[in-house]
């Protein structure tokens, strides 16, 4: 657990970050990009072509620190079967960023949508191999909600804190086979889940913001 504590003010400052366009960005993403991880910059024609989603960052109080939920999907033979990721899906027609992101994640983990206070957005993150535009989404509640897995979608729902995140002893790597080839893979330990992929780029920049705060006092 990391020694570092959390400033009294530190939602206030977290909505100050992100309110300004000054956000790590791929600095902080490519920090816990597995090796070999294909690149779309903003400047491509595949960029255009990405379907936009949106996942959120719940944050709320707890054990004097802050605490936000992930899930583990269910295995159903889709890009991201089985795998640790933060509550979120595709942008239906006409649905802002933040509204996509809050629906989704009262439909997966049972979150109450008004109980949510957006405080901003992080970086939007390609994923090339489901073709999505992942726009992550970072609010705060003042209380843990009782969680509600989704039937067929969310095979479990757990926590971790950003004391957790910013551990740096909880980061590590492995090697993994994809498609007879062998990749370094970083990733977060939150004992017994592994998190990695875009959902551990996504809080690397997150845990990057928070340094920053951190770093301010």
């Amino acid at each position: 657990m990391s020694n570092q504590q959390l400033p009294a003010d530190f939602i206030p400052q977290l909505r100050k970050i992100l309110g300004v366009d000054q956000l790590p960005g791929f600095k902080g993403q490519q920090s816990m990009m597995p090796v070999g991880r294909k690149v779309i910059s903003q400047t491509e024609p595949d960029y255009q072509n990405l379907t936009p989603a949106a996942v959120l960052i719940a944050l709320f109080p707890k054990e004097n620190t802050w605490y936000f939920p992930l899930i583990r999907r269910v295995v159903d033979g889709f890009a991201h079967s089985g795998q640790i990721a933060l509550p979120g899906g595709r942008i239906e027609t006409g649905e802002t960023v933040e509204g996509a992101a809050l629906r989704e994640a009262e439909e997966e983990v049972g979150l109450v949508r008004p109980g949510v206070e957006v405080l901003g957005k992080l970086s939007p993150l390609p994923i090339p191999v489901s073709g999505y535009l992942v726009n992550p989404v970072v609010g705060v509640m003042q209380s843990e909600p009782r969680w509600r897995p989704q039937p067929g979608e969310v095979a479990d729902i757990f926590t971790a804190s950003v004391q957790d995140l910013m551990d740096e002893s909880n980061r590590t790597t492995e090697m993994r086979h994809f498609r007879d080839k062998r990749y370094t893979v970083p990733y977060f330990n939150f004992k017994p889940h592994k998190v990695w992929g875009a959902t551990a780029m996504i809080i690397a920049e997150f845990e990057l913001v928070v340094q920053g705060i951190l770093n301010q006092d």
